[in-house]
């Protein structure tokens, strides 16, 4: 099976031979870095979705009223930008702030982290993909596009600002210590329980 690794270890008595086979254990976490490694762009898209998914259904189980119904169109809505617009983007992104930060600008450690952070939250990422955010999901739960663009006129700017106090000194720790594979997973597990909703 892909799942498990068999070593078969002979032992040999006076009588006859027996075969033990040892089963090592299944990882999660080995399973999903080697499914990375070969597909990084399919992982990271897929675990985006799952993930804001997830979020959305806590931020839900939080935030309604007691018999207010659950609104499944809008958690689809949010999965499905997580896994084909989001995930990508984000995917893309992340490798080239890595890739300009560490070929181009020629840095490391601390100063590396601290630039990656301000491309990441004060040029194009941070406003870019608010305003996505804000636009295709109204879209995708069949609003209006009148109505998308007067949730990106509302909400924008109240969520540039509570994203600028909590997002650079996690993307400056993501930077710092999280390799490029995974910053994605660290942004996201970080806003998860409704950040985006």
């Amino acid at each position: 099976m892909a799942f498990r690794m068999r070593i078969l270890v002979s032992r040999w008595s006076n009588s006859n031979s027996n075969s033990v086979v040892f089963k090592r254990r299944f990882s999660p976490m080995t399973w999903y870095n080697q499914k990375l490694e070969k597909s990084p762009l399919v992982v990271k898209s897929i675990t985006t979705g799952a993930l804001f998914g997830v979020g959305d259904v806590f931020a839900q189980l939080i935030s309604k009223a007691k018999g207010d119904p659950f609104d499944w169109k809008r958690t689809r809505s949010a999965t499905i930008y997580g896994t084909f617009i989001f995930g990508p983007l984000a995917h893309y992104h992340l490798n080239f702030i890595d890739w300009f930060t560490r070929n181009k600008l020629k840095l490391a450690g601390l100063r590396m982290a601290l630039v990656k952070m301000v491309i990441d939250q004060f040029t194009y990422w941070t406003p870019l993909a608010n305003v996505l955010y804000l636009f295709t999901l109204p879209l995708l739960e069949g609003r209006d596009t009148g109505y998308a663009k007067d949730n990106v006129r509302r909400n924008l700017l109240p969520i540039l600002k509570v994203n600028w106090m909590v997002w650079p000194l996690v993307q400056i720790v993501n930077f710092s210590f999280v390799p490029v594979a995974h910053q994605l997973n660290v942004a996201l597990l970080v806003s998860w329980c409704g950040f985006h909703s």
